[in-house]
């Protein structure tokens, strides 16, 4: 997984700065749609208002890393700006600290200031550095030590600033804002285990949050991509699975995620004819939606069109996506190229 801390400062109505890891960008567009620039090329961020989740579609700039690295804005430091605040205590400094050199880029130092804040928020935010280091025993045990301080979590982070939001991978195409709070905890204890292989314990914690809110679309996303692709799944909870999505509609991104996986559950059943139905509803609606998440849904369509014997099907997807890239897996070896 990805990590990025991500900090957005209103400029004016439409139009504010986001403060990340990988640089400043301005985003410009209404609620429910940002189209940002920044050093890496533009993104446009597609937001589900009044829920708090969105995904992005980015596309790299044209330039050379060379120039790319030119791209220079002033960062803010932890006593002016944001991070501004009075009768700060020791945790409190050294946690306001470790944010600021995370933002400039130096995740060592800000691990080591998260740590010696000796606070919930601080063991949190060194487990979420670890995973995207892909240190992920190291981030289980900073996450086990946040869980201890469990009451206190998020009250460091709401005092220096109640708008701070980390940006999770949930899956390969979906990114998904979270707080420092219980339900972050859960989803980054969650990925921890599951790259570490560890089914059974990821399975818990989401099923914990998730018999806490069955609406939450992000902890759905992330208990599907957990079971319907883990061999260790059985076939009772992959029916589990198939029945709570049954009534998702493809209105977002985020949807769509969930029914290819869905998909995917259905063949792992051996209901290939129905995955094949399932899919081919994704592939009619296709705006707005992350262009590599298409291709694999079309690319797994052609794999089961193969299992069928329709053939001819299979070629037609395959040459779709050979058009549209052509070192995309296997696809020219599978058109004889």
């Amino acid at each position: 997984m990805g990590f990025r801390f991500y900090k957005r400062i209103n400029i004016m109505p439409g139009v504010s700065l986001n403060l990340s890891k990988s640089g400043p960008s301005l985003s410009i567009g209404p609620k429910g749609m940002k189209y940002s620039i920044g050093p890496k090329g533009t993104r446009t961020t597609f937001s589900i208002p009044g829920t708090g989740i969105y995904y992005t579609t980015s596309k790299p700039n044209k330039k050379n890393s060379s120039s790319n690295n030119n791209y220079r804005q002033p960062l803010p430091n932890a006593q002016s700006g944001f991070f501004s605040q009075l009768f700060m205590s020791g945790e409190e400094k050294k946690f306001s600290s470790g944010l600021t050199v995370f933002l400039q880029g130096d995740v060592i130092t800000a691990k080591r200031n998260f740590l010696d804040s000796n606070s919930s928020d601080g063991y949190f935010m060194a487990g979420f550095i670890s995973l995207g280091e892909g240190k992920h025993s190291e981030a289980e045990g900073y996450f086990n030590r946040c869980k201890a301080y469990i009451s206190k979590l998020g009250q460091i982070a709401s005092k220096i600033d109640n708008n701070l939001e980390i940006l999770l991978e949930v899956t390969d195409y979906i990114e998904a804002p979270i707080k420092i709070d219980k339900r972050g905890l859960a989803l980054c204890c969650a990925e921890a285990y599951q790259k570490q292989g560890k089914y059974e314990e990821a399975l818990k914690v989401l099923e914990e949050i998730w018999n806490e809110n069955s609406s939450d679309k992000i902890v759905c996303l992330s208990l599907i991509d957990l079971v319907s692709v883990d061999s260790k799944a059985t076939a009772q909870i992959l029916k589990e699975i198939i029945e709570i999505t049954k009534d998702v509609e493809n209105d977002t991104p985020i949807d769509t995620n969930i029914l290819y996986l869905r998909s995917y559950a259905l063949y792992r059943l051996n209901l290939v004819a129905p995955a094949v139905d399932e899919l081919s509803k994704l592939i009619r609606k296709k705006k707005d939606r992350p262009e590599e998440l298409m291709l694999d849904i079309r690319y797994l369509r052609g794999q089961m069109y193969e299992e069928l014997g329709q053939q001819a099907k299979a070629r037609k997807d395959y040459e779709f996506i050979f058009a549209q890239e052509p070192g995309y897996e296997d696809v020219a070896q599978k058109l004889n190229l």
